[in-house]
């Protein structure tokens, strides 16, 4: 017990902050120059630091005390580090130092952990910590693909590109997630309503008609026993042992399919229907889609793939990739491998090999990611057009079942009167 407490801790990460080894944050009040008392919740490392911050603002520091903040309130979202990311391409633009700029993009964020994060970076490029070495102590923070993109840059001396770059493909992730909800939001409505009223009728209305019937001294139909064993089942502790056993085994399995038998879920994944479909458009989309961006910062394409393929965490596809990271070694031409590999989309093809002939290989791979993207959508929304009619559909069966389970006897009654 003692050690699945320290293991959630851990993974709440539950950090004191402000004492100097923990998150930046505290809770402050102040006085602005019209000597109106202000409050609120502000990220710095220390109270000199803070007391800056509100100077700046026209607000005089009182009084702060550090606070705790679990990480999952704060979560950095793809929107944030996109806008980071071009706050910090327009600094350098400006002739603005990195380290400078790093403490200045933290100073504007208000969560804490973005803080951390930037602060803590400026603090070790200060210190002669190599930029590839800074980053790598925040891998959770920074996508692999950007972490290639700015490691590239830096070292090629274009930083701003690359940090463009890598707004621009965080804008992107958010764009996709956003769409992705959006789409997906009226079927879980759907489904969770259809969850709600079932299980309201099951708990609720019907044990009352249970009570109703067991006083008769008549042989109930089928379907109406069939419901009533459901409903005393739903409502006994037999239901809370196997849904305990379902989770279990949920969770076994989740760890089985992340670790050891990471080559088995991604087989299984594949080849479920529809589901195969979306994770293929998906991960070629990003993978073309980041392969543009690290041929724009200037990589050459055999180690932009190279780094790519180990971001992939489906086994399937990553070995799909590794046989076109073949062809290339072997010397063949991008759009002839991909062509040869018969898993792209005959328009990628076609303009990675417009791409190559006009030396525009970057806007090409990024047009073929955004045909990809279009194509997911399009099958997104036909899989759940179907879908949603399939759920409404089921709920309208429970209810007319409901309906002969309830009358059914009543209407015997009476014939029997």
């Amino acid at each position: 017990m003692v050690g699945f407490w320290s293991y959630w801790v851990l993974q709440c990460k539950w950090i004191y902050l402000g004492n100097g080894d923990g998150m930046p944050y505290f809770r402050w009040t102040g006085v602005d120059i019209v000597g109106a008392t202000k409050r609120g919740k502000q990220a710095a490392y220390c109270r000199q630091e803070l007391s800056d911050q509100l100077f700046v603002r026209g607000i005089a520091l009182l009084q702060c005390t550090s606070v705790y903040t679990p990480s999952f309130l704060w979560p950095i979202s793809a929107q944030a580090k996109s806008d980071v990311f071009r706050h910090i391409a327009t600094l350098l633009k400006a002739g603005i130092l990195l380290p400078e700029v790093l403490e200045i993009a933290a100073q504007q964020s208000n969560n804490p952990f973005l803080y951390d994060w930037l602060f803590s970076i400026s603090s070790d490029i200060k210190s002669g910590v190599p930029f590839a070495v800074a980053l790598d102590k925040h891998k959770n923070s920074v996508d692999p693909i950007v972490k290639i993109m700015l490691v590239a840059g830096h070292d090629s001396g274009r930083l701003i590109h690359a940090s463009e770059n890598a707004s621009s493909y965080y804008k992107t992730h958010h764009f996709f997630t956003k769409n992705i909800r959006s789409v997906l939001a009226m079927p879980l409505l759907t489904l969770l309503f259809f969850i709600g009223i079932s299980s309201f009728i099951f708990i609720f209305i019907i044990p009352r008609f249970a009570q109703m019937f067991s006083s008769l001294d008549h042989t109930l139909p089928v379907i109406t026993q069939y419901m009533i064993c459901i409903s005393d089942f739903i409502r006994s502790w037999s239901m809370v042992i196997l849904v305990g056993i379902v989770a279990v085994i949920v969770a076994c399995l989740w760890h089985y399919f992340r670790h050891d038998g990471k080559k088995v879920g991604s087989i299984l994944l594949m080849n479920m229907p529809f589901v195969g479909t979306f994770i293929c458009q998906h991960q070629y989309g990003q993978v073309l889609y980041a392969l543009s961006l690290l041929i724009a910062s200037g990589i050459p394409v055999v180690p932009a793939l190279e780094g790519l393929i180990n971001c992939i965490d489906n086994v399937v596809i990553k070995k799909r990739f590794n046989d076109l990271l073949d062809q290339l070694l072997a010397g063949r031409m991008l759009s002839d491998a991909m062509v040869t590999s018969s898993f792209f989309l005959p328009e990628a093809c076609a303009l990675a090999r417009i791409g190559e002939k006009s030396g525009t290989l970057a806007q090409s791979l990024e047009s073929a990611a955004h045909t990809y993207s279009d194509t997911m959508q399009q099958s997104m929304q036909r899989f759940v057009f179907f879908l949603q009619p399939i759920v409404i559909m089921f709920l309208g069966l429970l209810i007319t079942a409901l309906i002969f389970a309830v009358y059914l006897p009543i209407m015997q009654l009476s014939h029997a009167l």
